[in-house]
């Protein structure tokens, strides 16, 4: 707003919560505003504030533009005659390489990248743990068969038994029984039916023994042995 004095003044409204009117005038003329006027509200209070404008000094700004200008024009004229002379001088310093260096360093870096050898960590051999039958059977009846995964191998003493049960079933693998619980249940294991040959019940045998998954009329389903190796006890 400007008055007629031609002063230009800036104002400010603020808000203020009715019986605190006073503590916000005297914090706004601290810092140098003018108290103009006041709307009461039924809550609220409006308190209208006034402060000279602060001039633009336009002459200093003047001054100051003019300087950058004579600045910036000084600027693209040193640029221009040096630049001339340091793309020239550029030029003769970085040399293009010859064809023949050219041909020399990939002679020397093709045969070290093609002769690098490739190394791959050999596959970690499985670890057998050593377990008797009952356990072994205790493992496969538990819930989620004790932890067992496929894969996982076992390596056990036991004594076969119910020969006349051997057979190949549904899964199409050879199968025989090992005592268990003192002949009360039995832990059917796959193996090759050549190393079957000669074995009868009272049999005791060492085998290595790993878990894996079966199919039987199309569900596959886990908590299989098959042996990975076998010796007969004499």
């Amino acid at each position: 707003m400007t008055t007629a004095t031609g002063v230009k003044y800036e104002t400010k409204s603020v808000k203020a919560v009715r019986g605190l009117e006073a503590r916000t005038r005297a914090k706004l003329e601290k810092e140098g505003w003018e108290f103009v006027a006041q709307e009461q509200g039924t809550v609220m209070s409006e308190l209208t504030f006034r402060r000279p404008r602060p001039e633009i000094p336009w002459k200093l700004i003047g001054a100051g533009g003019g300087l950058l200008a004579l600045l910036i024009v000084g600027s693209l004229i040193i640029s221009a005659v040096g630049g001339g002379d340091s793309s020239n001088n550029s030029a003769e310093a970085l040399p293009s390489p010859a064809p023949s260096q050219i041909v020399e360093t990939e002679a020397r870096t093709l045969p070290a990248e093609a002769t690098a050898p490739s190394i791959e960590s050999p596959p970690a051999a499985p670890v057998v743990v050593a377990i008797t039958v009952d356990e072994l059977l205790d493992k496969l009846n538990s819930a989620q068969m004790g932890g067992i995964k496929n894969g996982d191998q076992f390596g056990l003493t036991g004594e076969l038994f119910m020969s006349k049960l051997w057979m190949t079933g549904a899964a199409g693998e050879f199968t025989v029984m090992l005592k268990a619980k003192g002949g009360a249940q039995d832990l059917s294991v796959f193996v090759e039916q050549s190393d079957a040959a000669g074995w009868r019940d009272g049999t005791k045998v060492q085998m290595v023994l790993e878990a894996e998954e079966a199919t039987i009329n199309g569900e596959t389903t886990g908590g299989w042995l098959r042996a990975v190796s076998v010796d007969t006890i004499p």
